[in-house]
Protein backbone atom coordinates (compact mmCIF):
# COMPACT_ATOMS: atom_id res chain seq x y z
CA UNK A 1 0.00 0.00 0.00
CA UNK A 2 2.91 2.33 0.73
CA UNK A 3 4.40 1.96 -2.69
CA UNK A 4 0.76 3.10 -3.89
CA UNK A 5 0.69 6.12 -2.05
CA UNK A 6 4.26 7.12 -2.70
CA UNK A 7 3.29 6.67 -6.64
CA UNK A 8 -0.02 8.98 -5.98
CA UNK A 9 1.80 11.45 -4.11
CA UNK A 10 4.71 11.73 -7.32
CA UNK A 11 1.87 12.13 -9.78
CA UNK A 12 0.19 14.56 -8.01
CA UNK A 13 3.54 16.75 -7.48
CA UNK A 14 4.13 16.42 -11.61
CA UNK A 15 0.66 16.68 -12.06
CA UNK A 16 1.08 20.20 -10.14
CA UNK A 17 4.24 20.88 -11.70
CA UNK A 18 2.40 21.07 -15.01
CA UNK A 19 -0.56 22.46 -14.40
CA UNK A 20 1.05 25.50 -13.00
CA UNK A 21 3.54 25.51 -16.30
CA UNK A 22 -0.66 25.69 -17.78
CA UNK A 23 -1.15 28.43 -16.17
CA UNK A 24 1.57 30.66 -16.59
CA UNK A 25 2.39 29.38 -20.66
CA UNK A 26 -0.80 28.98 -21.55
CA UNK A 27 -1.41 32.80 -23.12
CA UNK A 28 1.75 31.94 -25.21
CA UNK A 29 0.12 29.76 -27.98
CA UNK A 30 -3.64 29.78 -29.69
CA UNK A 31 -6.34 28.31 -28.60
CA UNK A 32 -5.00 26.30 -24.73
CA UNK A 33 -9.10 25.70 -24.28
CA UNK A 34 -8.69 22.00 -25.34
CA UNK A 35 -6.09 21.78 -23.11
CA UNK A 36 -7.63 23.38 -20.10
CA UNK A 37 -10.96 20.86 -20.84
CA UNK A 38 -8.70 18.03 -19.92
CA UNK A 39 -7.00 19.44 -17.42
CA UNK A 40 -9.97 20.02 -15.72
CA UNK A 41 -11.09 16.08 -15.63
CA UNK A 42 -7.67 15.48 -14.41
CA UNK A 43 -7.59 18.43 -11.78
CA UNK A 44 -10.99 17.24 -10.29
CA UNK A 45 -9.88 13.59 -9.48
CA UNK A 46 -6.72 15.29 -8.13
CA UNK A 47 -8.40 17.50 -5.91
CA UNK A 48 -11.14 14.59 -4.87
CA UNK A 49 -8.34 12.08 -4.60
CA UNK A 50 -6.14 14.89 -2.11
CA UNK A 51 -9.57 15.38 -0.36
CA UNK A 52 -9.56 12.24 0.63
CA UNK A 53 -6.26 11.59 1.40
CA UNK A 54 -6.15 14.80 3.72
CA UNK A 55 -9.68 14.17 5.38
CA UNK A 56 -7.75 10.16 6.60
CA UNK A 57 -4.51 12.06 7.60
CA UNK A 58 -6.72 15.02 9.65
CA UNK A 59 -8.54 11.82 11.23
CA UNK A 60 -5.03 9.73 12.24
CA UNK A 61 -4.07 13.08 13.62
CA UNK A 62 -7.12 13.90 15.88
CA UNK A 63 -6.74 12.36 19.66
CA UNK A 64 -6.09 13.91 22.80
CA UNK A 65 -2.45 14.96 22.40
CA UNK A 66 -1.19 18.38 22.71
CA UNK A 67 -1.57 20.45 19.10
CA UNK A 68 1.26 20.26 17.79
CA UNK A 69 2.26 22.11 13.88
CA UNK A 70 2.25 18.91 12.34
CA UNK A 71 -1.29 17.98 13.40
CA UNK A 72 -1.96 22.26 12.69
CA UNK A 73 -0.59 21.81 9.39
CA UNK A 74 -2.79 18.75 8.59
CA UNK A 75 -5.73 20.74 9.59
CA UNK A 76 -4.72 23.62 7.52
CA UNK A 77 -4.28 21.95 4.35
CA UNK A 78 -7.35 20.04 4.54
CA UNK A 79 -9.41 22.86 4.49
CA UNK A 80 -7.83 24.86 1.96
CA UNK A 81 -8.07 21.63 0.10
CA UNK A 82 -12.10 21.46 0.81
CA UNK A 83 -12.43 25.09 -0.13
CA UNK A 84 -10.27 24.46 -3.53
CA UNK A 85 -13.10 21.82 -4.28
CA UNK A 86 -15.65 24.20 -3.81
CA UNK A 87 -14.31 26.67 -5.59
CA UNK A 88 -13.23 24.43 -8.70
CA UNK A 89 -16.61 22.36 -8.67
CA UNK A 90 -18.56 25.40 -8.84
CA UNK A 91 -16.45 27.00 -11.76
CA UNK A 92 -16.18 23.95 -13.89
CA UNK A 93 -20.68 23.30 -13.31
CA UNK A 94 -20.84 27.06 -14.51
CA UNK A 95 -18.73 26.59 -17.22
CA UNK A 96 -20.26 23.41 -18.29
CA UNK A 97 -23.55 25.07 -18.35
CA UNK A 98 -22.51 28.15 -20.62
CA UNK A 99 -24.37 28.42 -23.95
CA UNK A 100 -22.39 27.92 -27.24
CA UNK A 101 -20.23 31.12 -27.82
CA UNK A 102 -21.06 32.63 -23.95
CA UNK A 103 -18.23 33.55 -22.10
CA UNK A 104 -17.91 33.64 -17.97
CA UNK A 105 -18.36 36.55 -15.97
CA UNK A 106 -15.30 38.38 -14.53
CA UNK A 107 -15.84 37.00 -11.07
CA UNK A 108 -16.06 33.62 -12.27
CA UNK A 109 -12.29 34.28 -13.76
CA UNK A 110 -11.06 35.65 -10.60
CA UNK A 111 -11.98 33.03 -8.98
CA UNK A 112 -10.76 30.61 -11.52
CA UNK A 113 -7.13 32.82 -10.48
CA UNK A 114 -7.37 31.81 -6.81
CA UNK A 115 -8.11 27.99 -8.09
CA UNK A 116 -4.89 27.93 -11.13
CA UNK A 117 -2.96 29.30 -7.30
CA UNK A 118 -4.08 27.02 -5.02
CA UNK A 119 -4.27 23.97 -6.95
CA UNK A 120 -0.43 23.16 -7.59
CA UNK A 121 0.12 24.27 -3.76
CA UNK A 122 -2.66 21.82 -2.60
CA UNK A 123 -1.54 19.11 -4.81
CA UNK A 124 2.83 19.34 -4.04
CA UNK A 125 1.68 20.00 -0.89
CA UNK A 126 -0.36 16.54 0.04
CA UNK A 127 1.83 14.88 -2.98
CA UNK A 128 4.67 15.66 -0.87
CA UNK A 129 3.50 14.00 2.02
CA UNK A 130 2.39 11.12 0.78
CA UNK A 131 5.75 10.75 -0.97
CA UNK A 132 7.81 11.01 1.98
CA UNK A 133 5.56 8.91 4.66
CA UNK A 134 3.04 6.80 2.28
CA UNK A 135 0.44 7.74 4.33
Amino acid sequence: MAMVLRAVGGLMMVYAALYLAQFLFSSLYDNPQPVWDVMNVISGLGILAALAANFVYVRSQSGGEPVTMARLGAHVLFFANAALAIWFFRNWIYLLALDEGETASVPVDVIWDFVAVTIPLVLATTGLRLWRTGA
